[in-house]
């Protein structure tokens, strides 16, 4: 008898440790949405206050999207514009449709809270509009928050005048032929999948301040393709994508157009990031990086165009790079590794088959604490230290229009 309550005990505890192994992570990640969504009512919670102050008389007679979505709900093109002038929530298991060539004017500081998901399929003729109420930025809305894993889609939506574009939590979504202008920052994402396709980021007429990052990836997955950033001549810094302890991203075939932010960079990978593949990317004019790779990532770089940056790729703080096939032109360093913050140790960097020219300070500088292995690399103004390296000036098609074709060598 003793034995089998003995047993009986062992079992019991099994069960209850299995369980526990069980629910631990589902706790952990309820725990840390209400952190996040915390600290995102907490940054809006004057909005009721500014909607209600919000001038209404222009859209008194539009339709209003309800403030709880409860169930299924279809925007009509027939009943279009839409107006959403407070906060809204669109509960778990619901679907938020909007038809091609719908347009909705969202009020100042107002935000769409999404637990279900938002299906806005627009058309190239008939586009979606999410727009503030004026192009004023004090009428910026708050921007989408998405914790849902039901995917929300968009494709042919124009985005304009709010705050963020989306802030995602746990949570999928993707973006195809959008454009966002004046927002301020385009996407947040922790611990979520997030994919862009064929996207504008459009900050030419933007008159914001402070520190931007037109994305940033938190944990996750992210994948960016075939998009254009274009960021301001002003003086608050402006970095294209900033991805801190992803675990896989795909940065392939986009623009990326800097301007005269200070400090800023096109594409910044940090905090022990891997799987970071970047190719067939075009980066022209960003004031400080190229590519930033820095905190023990790993990235992969190729088959990209660096322009004009102060430096092409910077890895530092035992961060590790590996380049293939890439042009640099006329940056000030090609390839820089080094130690930033003391104690982390410099840079690791492998570097083969790529081409630099016209480089302002030096092709390549590595610190005491770094390495560079440089391989089939040819360089105009010296012979590379390493193995098949070759010096010599190319002519590339049309380096006026960023066609780096060779013409010869």
């Amino acid at each position: 008898m003793k034995i089998i309550k003995s047993r009986t005990r062992i079992l019991l505890g099994l069960i209850i440790i299995v369980v526990a192994s069980a629910t631990l992570p589902a706790i952990k990640k309820s725990i840390e949405i209400h952190s996040e969504t915390r600290k995102w009512n907490e940054k809006w919670a004057d909005r009721v206050e500014a909607v209600s102050k919000a001038n209404l008389e222009e859209f008194a007679h539009a339709k209003k999207v309800p403030a709880n979505v409860k169930q299924d709900l279809s925007l009509s093109l027939a009943d279009s514009p839409w107006v959403i002038d407070s906060h809204i929530t669109i509960q778990e298991g619901v679907t938020l449709s909007i038809e091609p060539g719908v347009e909705i004017f969202i009020a100042p500081r107002a935000d769409i809270q999404v637990y279900g998901r938002i299906i806005a399929l627009g058309e190239a003729a008939r586009k979606i509009r999410f727009q503030a109420y004026s192009g004023n930025k004090a009428d910026s809305w708050a921007g989408l928050f998405i914790r849902s894993d039901e995917p929300s889609e968009f494709k042919n939506v124009d985005f304009e005048g709010s705050e963020y574009g989306a802030r995602l939590v746990f949570a999928t979504a993707s973006w195809d032929h959008c454009t966002f202008k004046n927002v301020r920052e385009i996407c947040s994402g922790y611990k979520s999948d997030l994919t862009f396709n064929s996207c504008l980021f459009d900050y030419r007429g933007y008159s914001g301040g402070g520190n931007i990052n037109v994305m940033k990836f938190y944990k996750g997955f992210a994948q960016i393709e075939d998009s254009d950033f274009f960021c301001p001549d002003s003086d608050y810094k402006v970095d294209g994508i900033d991805a801190d302890y992803v675990s896989h991203a795909i940065i392939r075939g986009n623009r990326f157009f800097g301007g005269k932010c200070e400090n800023s960079d096109a594409i910044d990978v940090g905090h022990g990031s891997h799987n970071v593949m970047i190719e067939n990317n075009l980066i022209v004019g960003f004031v400080d990086k190229g590519i930033s790779v820095g905190e023990k990532a790993e990235v992969f770089v190729t088959n990209n165009v660096i322009v004009n940056c102060a430096i092409g790729v910077g890895v530092k703080d035992s961060a590790r790079a590996t380049i293939t096939k890439t042009i640099f032109y006329q940056n000030g360093y090609a390839v820089k590794a080094y130690e930033k913050v003391s104690g982390l140790g410099g840079g690791s960097v492998e570097l083969d088959n790529s081409t630099i020219v016209l480089s302002q300070k030096a092709p390549v500088e590595a610190d005491a604490r770094s390495s560079v292995i440089i391989t089939n690399t040819l360089c105009d103004s010296q012979l590379l230290p390493g193995r098949n390296n070759s010096q010599g000036t190319p002519e590339f098609e049309d380096v006026i229009n960023y066609n780096f074709n060779f013409k010869s060598i």
